[in-house]
């Protein structure tokens, strides 16, 4: 086509800088935002139709239940107290589990889509109102800096493109926030409980629903809390106390149910793990207030403590009446009456700490559970203690003042150029990333917390034991496989039996030496960590129960022969 004309090309410039940024105008944009209010109406009513059709059948399935419940207790007089399935035919068992699939992704979609619009609306607040944040070019003046390329000043463009972003975000947040309305979340934890479909009337009868509804719903919102990516969903799906409700969801029920119709339940425990690993990446100075709690003082223990010390204390003798005159005496029981006076005020109270996530997943490190459910909650437990080890030191930031700060203070924070910032709302001000090295130190009242709960004696040997136990077991299949091998080693090259016997011992012989490998690494891990209560406790548990009687005893044994 013949070249534009110089008027026409003014004519076309003058245009673009009424309609919009870099020519394209409002237009696109208007278009734009249309679809996507329509895309996200149509996701809307989408999400309305699927919780709906949950809502009536978990109605429906409970009064069925109701009905079948009379009928139950007289047919398993004695079994009142054992869990069962519900009787759902496989239609209504697979859309079940496609609702809970859909529900999760629909919310999880959307609220990621709003969250990106409001990020890049932010970005756009904070600088893209111009290069120098007031529309003109160098910042020297409203005339001065203006060039061809800005025949209207962006800070009208850059405003009205955040409004624009910010309209954009609306739609998508309808979803989530039909979410809360319908409060869709404590449906989905009813209905894995089982408490969707209990009757008051006959509290005994437990009735749990099928193995695939459960486990999808542990998937729903696991996939709702790893996906979320603005920090108030976070805040709202933790503060809403059913995702404790979770944690304390009753496996043994679902194992004891599952028994009885010759089911396996691994598949949910695996799921369930997985759950809690999601929870634990997600886990900071901002979120750890719904994990961790504080209900009180333990009391009866500091009364037990006294009276013990103040026993330990009357069965030491003063002296001997020889040495001791009478004046002597009144002296020794008055500074003893001051030290205990002074012991017993310098005493801090102790606290109650409730880690429900860490007290779960201590549960699952038991050595009897599977391999991948084992070493999941074992990295849960060390993620968890991990995050009390951080200090303020090991955080890569610029230097700070010197001015004194509290470390219990979460609300006040420094910023960049030395000033302080208060959070008013007190919301989060940024979702966790799950990055160990990058989420910042905990508090020092949290970290004492959490240090001083899991480094308690019962729970360092339920972490750490089942670990001794399988190094101890596989060390002596390792052993039995060594003399296995000195036994064939005095057969002929020649005996095809003997030559395939080896070969599978050798092959034998590696893979405990693989799952020896990887004990180790645990262990290692576990030590690195570098909490020294924790440390020395494994230790000795490591030295009784594997190195002194698996490593050490053996050696001992030649010299009692030649002993004898």
């Amino acid at each position: 086509p013949p070249p534009p004309s110089s008027s026409s090309h003014h004519h076309h410039r003058h245009n673009r800088g009424k309609v919009g940024v870099n020519g394209t105008g409002f237009e696109t944009t208007t278009t734009t935002a249309t679809a996507t209010t329509e895309e996200a109406h149509l996701l809307l009513e989408e999400l309305r139709t699927v919780v709906t059709r949950l809502e009536d059948l978990a109605r429906r399935v409970r009064r069925a239940a109701s009905r079948d419940r009379d009928d139950d207790e007289n047919e398993h007089e004695n079994e009142n107290d054992s869990p069962r399935f519900l009787r759902l035919d496989e239609r209504d068992e697979g859309d079940a589990v496609e609702w809970l699939r859909r529900i999760a992704e629909l919310v999880a979609s959307s609220e990621r889509k709003a969250g990106r619009l409001s990020r890049r609306s932010r970005r756009g607040r904070g600088g893209g109102e111009g290069r120098n944040g007031n529309g003109n070019g160098n910042g020297n003046g409203p005339e001065k800096g203006n060039t061809g390329n800005n025949d209207i000043p962006p800070e009208g463009e850059g405003r009205r493109r955040r409004q624009h972003e910010e309209e954009m975000a609306l739609p998508y947040l309808s979803l989530f926030e039909f979410f809360c309305e319908k409060n869709v979340l404590a449906l989905v934890v009813n209905i894995v409980t089982g408490a969707a479909f209990a009757d008051d009337a006959s509290p005994s009868v437990r009735l749990l629903p099928p193995l695939s509804i459960a486990t999808q719903s542990i998937q729903s919102v696991s996939i709702l809390v790893q996906n979320v990516s603005r920090p108030t969903t976070l805040y709202y799906l933790l503060s809403n106390n059913r995702v404790n409700d979770l944690i304390d969801l009753p496996l043994h029920l679902y194992h004891r149910a599952a028994w009885r119709e010759g089911a396996e339940a691994g598949e949910l425990t695996t799921h369930f793990v997985s759950f809690l690993k999601t929870l634990a990446m997600r886990v900071n100075r901002e979120t750890l207030q719904f994990f961790l709690s504080f209900p009180g003082t333990n009391e009866k223990e500091e009364v037990e403590e006294e009276k013990e010390e103040k026993r330990d204390d009357d069965e030491k003798p003063l002296g001997d009446a020889d040495d001791v005159d009478g004046e002597t005496k009144k002296e020794a029981m008055k500074s003893k009456t001051v030290s205990e006076g002074a012991s017993t005020s310098r005493r801090p109270r102790r606290r109650i700490v409730e880690f429900p996530l860490y007290a779960r997943a201590l549960e699952f490190c038991a050595s009897e559970q599977d391999s991948f459910v084992r070493v999941t909650a074992m990295n849960v437990c060390m993620n968890l203690v991990r995050l009390a080890a951080r200090c303020e030191e090991d955080d890569a930031k610029p230097e700070r003042d010197n001015n004194h700060r509290d470390v219990d203070d979460v609300r006040h924070r420094d910023t960049d150029d030395g000033t302080h910032s208060d959070d008013d709302d007190g919301l989060p001000t940024e979702t966790p990333s799950g990055t160990l090295h990058e989420a910042p130190s905990l508090p020092l009242r949290d970290r004492i917390a959490i240090v001083e709960y899991a480094c308690h004696p019962r729970r360092v040997y339920d972490l750490v034991s089942p670990l001794c136990s399988r190094l101890t077991t596989q060390f002596g299949q390792v052993e039995g496989t060594v003399r296995a091998l000195q036994e064939l080693g005095h057969a002929s090259n020649d005996d095809d039996a003997a030559i395939s016997k080896r070969r599978k011992l050798r092959q034998t012989m590696d893979d405990l030496a693989a799952n020896v490998q990887d004990e180790l690494l645990l262990l290692d891990d576990l030590l690195k960590i570098g909490v020294v209560s924790l440390n020395e406790q494994a230790i000795e548990l490591v030295l009784a129960t594997f190195v002194y009687p698996m490593l050490l005893q053996p050696l001992l044994l030649p010299l009692h022969r030649f002993s004898s």
